[in-house]
């Protein structure tokens, strides 16, 4: 395999020119300016896992961007890879903090999903492509995060309420990915820069999930109780 390869999948890219995909490069700010905004709001002091999560969000931006400069095999790799590592690091937090599981139980749990989320890839692979662009490698994560929803109300309403506020906007940002292709003739720079944007706002309600439930987070419940 070729890992300096351009790839070419979304409408915006014309060519294999750096600077080809400018709104989808730049709405990648939009992650920097969430992880800004919870850095802000999570006090002098946050704990080590909350600074680990807040800078996966920084680095998701930062991974994407470079993706959507360079658009090769090698970027794509850093693209998904962060976003990946925020999944897991999320989960594992969230049955800690949340669902008050020790560490042990909770590395057991992330095993679970990741053994649940390689037999549903398998399945992709063994069936049938389905119309979404690629976006099928996304519906896992949002799984879980309807998982986690669910598993939060008994224990943690507020932190349940955000995470249902993060499905509705992964569902969103899903679908502004998986029908980039489809629009390209009617709006050439295609749909892709909601998947950023969206997701921004998506990661931003999972933090605010996460810290309302097991630490204090004024900023987030007091927008939460506007709401």
């Amino acid at each position: 395999m070729n890992w300096a390869e351009s790839i070419d999948i979304y409408c915006e890219r014309t060519g294999p020119e750096l600077w080809s995909e400018p709104v989808n490069a730049l709405t990648n700010l939009a992650f920097i300016a969430v992880a800004v905004m919870l850095w802000r709001g999570a006090g002098r002091q946050p704990a080590r896992d909350t600074r680990l999560l807040i800078g996966l969000i920084a680095a998701v931006g930062l991974g994407s961007l470079v993706f959507h400069t360079v658009a090769t095999r090698w970027a794509a790799v850093l693209d998904i890879g962060f976003i990946g590592i925020f999944v897991l690091a999320y989960f594992q937090r969230f049955q800690v903090r949340i669902l008050g599981k020790n560490e042990a139980a909770a590395w057991r749990g992330l095993g679970g999903f990741v053994l649940l989320a390689g037999l549903f890839g398998l399945a992709t692979r063994a069936l049938p492509a389905l119309p979404l662009n690629g976006s099928e490698i996304y519906l896992p994560p949002f799984a879980l995060l309807l998982f986690c929803a669910w598993r939060a109300r008994p224990r943690a309403p507020a932190t349940a309420m955000w995470l249902l506020r993060a499905s509705g906007l992964f569902l969103v940002s899903i679908t502004c990915r998986a029908i980039d292709q489809a629009v390209c003739a009617a709006w050439p720079l295609g749909t892709h820069m909601g998947w950023h944007l969206v997701n921004a706002a998506m990661l931003y309600c999972c933090m605010c999930g996460l810290l309302a439930g097991s630490a204090p987070a004024a900023n987030c419940q007091t927008k939460s109780t506007q709401t």
